[in-house]
């Protein structure tokens, strides 16, 4: 049985929401992006639908094609929450959750607004408005889209600010599948899913709105034009340059080529 992994977000919905009720030739779990990977590193799971970051950082896994969860613009549940004037900030909070959208914010810090402010990682389920010491603070996912903010702070869509830099789209997620692991066509299941899950964008909304306390509208614009479900020419584009300025800050090792399962 093949062993899939997927993050509990909601902008996930739409490619897992076809899987889930189809178990006989695979089996199921969610965990947030961090512990997902490091499952997926284990062998614990086959495929995973993990932070881009990490494809970079494992050797000899590939990508299933044509998939990923990406902003072409802004993305909702990626904000930087700060007081007073970013410029003036000193210690910024981390997402445990995720270490493609930490290293995205200190590439936006550093390479586009020059700043160097020190990055704090947090601990899972840590309050950073109890941190006296912090500046401000990342948060990602459904935690962030839920999130009211104290009237002191401001935010910064950390996906516009790339969109804004590069003028390319910024590619959060993506299936990986581990070195050596035959899937045995479930790469086509995935592609599927998604195209099913784009069929059921109202279904999801509404299951989901009331579960995080949202209005139906809000999440069916949120799953629907603000995040983007392909993996084309554009995404790849941003996603080799990620790679670059990973690179460049001795996050993730260089390289040109992508590795795409196809079987």
């Amino acid at each position: 049985m093949i062993r899939i992994g997927s993050v509990p977000y909601l902008n996930s919905k739409v490619l897992v929401q076809g899987l889930q009720a189809h178990t006989d030739a695979y089996s199921f779990e969610s965990h947030v992006p961090s512990v997902l990977v490091q499952k997926l590193r284990d062998e614990e799971v086959d495929v995973a639908l993990v932070s881009s970051i990490e494809y970079f950082r494992m050797p000899g896994s590939s990508i299933v094609p044509n998939i990923a969860i990406a902003s072409h613009q802004e993305m909702w549940s990626i904000q930087l929450f700060y007081k007073g004037e970013l410029r003036a900030a000193r210690r910024l909070g981390l997402d445990p959750s995720s270490q493609t959208t930490n290293a995205l914010l200190q590439i936006v810090l550093q390479e586009k607004m020059g700043l160097g402010v020190e990055l704090v990682p947090l601990n899972f389920g840590e309050d950073p408005l109890g941190r006296t010491d912090l500046d401000g603070f990342l948060k990602i996912g459904d935690p962030c889209l839920t999130f009211k903010p104290p009237p002191e702070y401001a935010s910064l869509d950390l996906a516009a600010e790339w969109h804004s830099f590069t003028n390319l789209p910024f590619v959060f997620a993506v299936w990986v599948v581990r070195p050596g692991f035959d899937l045995s066509g479930i790469n086509m299941n995935l592609f599927l899913a998604k195209r099913e899950g784009l069929r059921s964008i109202d279904a999801i909304a509404r299951e989901a709105a009331p579960k995080l306390g949202l209005e139906f509208q809000r999440v069916k614009t949120y799953i629907s034009k603000i995040v983007n479900y392909d993996l084309g020419r554009e995404e790849l584009g941003g996603l080799s340059l990620f790679r670059r300025y990973l690179a460049r800050q001795h996050l993730a090792p260089d390289g040109s080529d992508f590795d795409f399962y196809t079987k």
